[in-house]
């Protein structure tokens, strides 16, 4: 396997690990787009764990640094001083595609002050956090996804990405909680009489359910305006941006089916998936 392939391989298992349903969807794209994928996620994540897993703002700094020496000299010859392999990966997808770079500063913004998280006091203050980490994702795969993209295109992308990660709050709730954090902002828990503490220790009552379904219906108002607007894509790109929605709207299923509980983390099978895998491609095949 050629050095470069195996670079993109190693952002692979990265995307692989940490969101085996953006895997199954993304997996699907023609290769220099699945590989510009597997390289832009792999930064995503490792810039997302920099401070979260490993404490390690040094290695956080490293990483912007490389991805200005990119930004700088996309041709360019570079010591990347974060984690090699990735970032020549991402040096390649630069030369093939026109990277958002402000999309990754904002990201690395936000992560920077998530040193420091409280608990948001507004749901506004949320949405801006997912934003942060999750729109600025959307942005960054635009022009991956998008051969001519508008701004109405990275509206959708962002949107998506929101839509995504309130999806990865709702399902880790009890996980979250255990890690010192409620994402939740003050402003809706206090609207519903809801206390997280009491509820991951007493259990779930009513009005957690009505307070967790009001944020899923946030998502799913997202995830409706995206399946409205699917042709900013590129028509190969669409079905798999459908499926990868599809597939994270089915945890939101999965956490009804376990009753909402606060203390196993609810995937999507492999049997689901396939299910809806066969829905999305008798669709388009159409």
């Amino acid at each position: 396997m050629p050095m470069m392939d195996r670079n993109f391989e190693y952002c692979h298992k990265i995307m692989k690990k940490y969101s085996k349903s953006f895997s199954y969807a993304f997996d699907l794209l023609p290769k220099a787009q699945r590989q510009a994928v597997w390289a832009i996620y792999a930064v995503c994540r490792k810039i997302d764990d920099s401070i979260d897993i490993y404490g390690d703002i040094q290695f956080l700094n490293q990483i912007k640094d490389d991805i200005k020496s990119i930004e700088v000299k996309p041709q360019g010859h570079h010591y990347f001083q974060s984690d090699r392999r990735m970032m020549l990966a991402l040096q390649v997808v630069a030369q093939r595609y026109p990277i958002n770079y402000q999309s990754f500063y904002n990201l690395i913004d936000t992560v920077y002050a998530d040193q420091n998280f409280t608990q948001f006091k507004t749901d506004d203050a949320l949405l801006e956090y997912c934003y942060g980490v999750a729109g600025t994702v959307g942005e960054v795969l635009t022009p991956i996804l998008s051969h001519n993209p508008t701004e109405h295109t990275y509206d959708i992308a962002r949107q998506l990405g929101e839509a995504l990660q309130l999806i990865n709050i709702l399902r880790d709730v009890g996980e979250d909680f255990e890690n010192g954090r409620i994402y939740f902002s003050e402003q809706r828990l206090k609207q519903y009489s809801v206390d997280i503490e009491r509820q991951f220790n007493d259990g779930v009552n009513a009005n957690y359910i009505h307070l967790w379904e009001s944020y899923a219906r946030l998502a799913q108002n997202d995830y409706q305006d995206v399946m409205k607007n699917i042709d900013v894509f590129n028509k190969e790109a669409q079905p798999i941006i459908e499926l990868a929605a599809r597939l994270y709207r089915q945890i939101l299923e999965e956490v009804r089916l376990q009753q909402y509980t606060l203390h196993e983390r609810v995937y999507v099978n492999t049997s689901k998936k396939a299910k809806l895998y066969q829905q999305v491609n008798r669709k388009y095949k159409k």
